[in-house]
């Protein structure tokens, strides 16, 4: 007796042969690689607002007629997913400072997402007064506009994402449900002025549409077999089908760890190492070095823990953690 599963047919359950089967996992299989694109999410640095400086007199003279606070409203483009703004302070009215908030962020910044950045390692200018910034929605920028309101209060601010008595700094803000908003300035000191610099920089999550070629496609999806086999512990299967992922795409990262620790398991430490040595390469020249070398040494240290000392597998391990922090 044949063996039998079950299939949908215009919306009925029915039985379907083996044979019939595979022929419709080829059918889908043909059809994925006629489409040879995968969607990817991609985030890009944009610039909200250029450099803005401006000087703020202290308070008694701002009740005079001179002006201790100003505001900036605030439009996030399409699609952002966080975003950040650098100040920093001076004495006298003519100060200029170049904060490079896109510039650093531009460096810094990784597109797939995978390393976040700390606000930290984002260099501002020493400041040399102070000065409050609030974070609030439109309607409550209208009020502290308004002096009589300033000075009474009557206005709200998001107190996560401002600043009150500060010199210089960066701020990080992962609130997005609005894309519209408002930074408003004021001097706090009662008699003296100072000039504030401050720039706004937005991170944007764009789908990006990567065509791929029909190896390409046939490459990944040889590797992903040769995983899920390593997986089940059938080690010369998933040789088989990572050799054929590399074959039809030489530049396939994820492919030669892969090979390399099925080596290590067979003592083949030459063959090992030759594997390990191209996926090194390949993981330098890829657009997140890092997130390759970490998966490597997680699935080497697994490996380890497993089956113990193999040779060379510390070896290995020991010039992936060198590699990747080079």
């Amino acid at each position: 007796m044949g063996t039998f599963l079950f299939c949908y047919n215009d919306d009925k359950l029915e039985q379907c042969s083996m044979k019939q089967f595979f022929s419709v996992l080829i059918l889908v299989f043909i059809a994925l690689l006629a489409k040879g694109q995968n969607a990817q999410k991609e985030r890009k640095v944009v610039q909200v607002m250029t450099p803005q400086t401006f000087y703020l007199n202290g308070r008694t003279r701002g009740t005079l007629g001179g002006r201790s606070s100003t505001s900036f409203n605030i439009t996030l483009p399409k699609n952002t997913i966080e975003w950040y703004y650098s100040f920093t302070t001076s004495k006298g009215e003519k100060s200029k400072i170049n904060i490079g908030l896109l510039s650093q962020l531009t460096r810094l910044y990784d597109p797939t997402g995978l390393t976040a950045v700390a606000t930290n390692a984002i260099l501002t200018p020493s400041g040399a007064g102070v000065c409050d910034i609030y974070l609030m929605d439109r309607e409550n920028c209208s009020k502290f506009n308004r002096t009589l309101d300033q000075l009474r209060g009557n206005f709200t601010y998001d107190t996560d994402f401002s600043r009150e008595n500060y010199r210089d700094g960066t701020v990080y803000i992962n609130e997005t449900m609005s894309n519209k908003w408002c930074l408003a300035f004021r001097n706090p000191s009662a008699t003296e002025g100072t000039s504030v610099t401050f720039e706004v920089v937005a991170i944007v999550e764009e789908n990006m549409i990567v065509k791929k070629t029909e190896n390409e496609s046939r490459a990944e999806t040889f590797a992903t077999l040769g995983r899920a086999s390593f997986e089940k512990e059938e080690y010369d299967k998933s040789l088989e089908f990572s050799k054929q992922a590399i074959s039809l795409n030489p530049n396939l990262e994820r492919a030669y760890p892969q090979i390399g620790m099925v080596y290590l398991i067979k003592k083949d430490y030459i063959s090992a190492i030759n594997h390990y040595s191209t996926g090194i390469m390949l993981f330098k020249k890829s657009a997140n070095p890092k997130y390759w070398f970490d998966e490597a040494i997680k699935d080497l240290e697994q490996l380890i823990a497993k089956y113990g000392a193999l040779e060379g597998a510390n070896d290995l391990l020991g010039i992936l953690k060198k590699e990747g922090t080079d």
